[in-house]
């Protein structure tokens, strides 16, 4: 069996999509690349040296990966809730939320559970459990977990904000909140002295990502691709200029350090939201020899395996290359066989570990998230629905 057949297994027909997948691949290869210029060179609030390789200044801007992951969501999830608003419909919340425990939580606990072990921070650990963001109290295994709390509220969220706009009244509600939601949003990140790292990681801060998505997905199914489509050379320049704009955005980013980045441009988050967006839609309808970027077979498997990934590579690169770099006085030597070799040995570790913890953990759930509907039909005494 394929990749891509074990993947579509996994899904409603229909609704397996190849570029998402790829992309997915794209954001967690992004996020590795992020971790390891953390770990191997300190990022100054001054940014790396001014004599640092372009592709270092992008990969210490790799967190763009977490913002592409929150603009997929959007993308993804909101679509059943608007097909379900045109047919008159209301798609269930409980199997909305059921769905979503199933997805993200039997790798989750089991990552936290491990580190709960390893670290023996218990009250740490139980507030992580209830997706409280727990910062770096048990590092290196809760980096990355800041990420699944955010999700967690736009979870939360999104069903209800959906089911206002069944109603008239509901509309005007939603736009009004949205309003003051942009409106504060703005308003706090732009304060001179910025805000909280705890703020700019929540819904709050980076909720414009999930609505970048939202609206993509909605522009995805009124048919506004099949025009784009027409247009195959436009789409490509577009494409090309998204894709070059991001770069040069990400390299600045990488220049000038992740602090300093969030002082000079507040709203830098948004900005890479709208950029990945832009990105998304092209990759949709797209054609051609570019084409390989958006449905890579790589990106595809690294894609699949992502959210596993996400949550074993940052202790792994930790504890394999951080004890070589104390070793060597804190500073990393590049041209160091040894260092490389264990540089090769923590991704090969890393990537071998998650396609375990998917088969194993991720896998199996997948597929009885999958069985859902049917599964909960069975439970109300209705007929199965085909």
């Amino acid at each position: 069996m394929s990749q891509v057949e074990a993947t579509v297994g996994l899904r409603q027909p229909g609704k397996y999509i190849a570029q998402l997948e790829s992309l997915r691949g794209w954001a967690i290869l992004l996020v590795v690349a992020f971790h390891y210029v953390g770990i191997l060179i300190t990022n100054s609030p001054a940014g790396l040296a001014e004599g640092a390789s372009s592709w270092l200044k992008i990969m210490a801007a790799g967190n763009t990966g977490v913002t592409l992951f929150f603009v997929l969501s959007g993308f993804l999830l909101v679509q059943p809730f608007i097909q379900a608003l045109k047919a008159g419909e209301r798609v269930s919340i409980g199997r909305f939320y059921g769905a979503r425990l199933l997805r993200i939580l039997p790798l989750y606990y089991s990552a936290v559970l491990v580190a709960w072990l390893i670290s023996s921070n218990g009250a740490s650990a139980f507030k992580a459990l209830l997706f409280i963001p727990v910062g770096f109290d048990i590092f290196p295994f809760s980096v990355p977990w800041w990420s699944l709390c955010t999700e967690v509220q736009f979870y939360l969220l999104l069903p209800w904000v959906m089911l206002g706009l069944h109603f008239r009244w509901g509309r005007y509600l939603v736009l009004a909140a949205a309003a003051v939601w942009f409106g504060l949003h703005c308003y706090f990140l732009l304060q001179p002295k910025g805000q909280s790292l705890a703020l700019q990681s929540s819904l709050f801060g980076r909720g414009l990502a999930f609505l970048v998505g939202g609206i993509c997905g909605w522009f995805y199914l009124s048919g506004g691709l099949v025009r784009l489509a027409g247009a195959p050379r436009i789409t490509a320049f577009c494409s090309l200029l998204l894709l070059a704009t991001l770069l040069a955005l990400l390299h600045w980013y990488g220049s000038v350090g992740q602090k300093n980045a969030i002082l000079i441009m507040p709203l830098y988050h948004d900005l890479e939201a709208l950029l990945w967006g832009g990105l998304l839609l092209a990759s949709l309808c797209i054609t051609g020899r570019t084409m390989w970027l958006f449905v890579n077979p790589l990106f595809s498997h690294f894609g699949t395996i992502s959210y596993s990934l996400y949550l074993v590579h940052v202790p792994i690169q930790f504890y394999l290359i951080y004890p070589l770099k104390a070793a060597s006085g804190g500073t990393w030597v590049p041209d160091d066989p040894r260092s490389l070799a264990i540089i090769g040995a923590s991704f090969v570790l890393s990537w071998l570990l998650a396609i375990v913890c998917y088969r194993l953990i991720e896998r199996p759930f997948l597929k009885l998230k999958s069985h859902l509907p049917v599964l909960t039909d069975r439970l109300r005494g209705r007929p199965a629905r085909a």
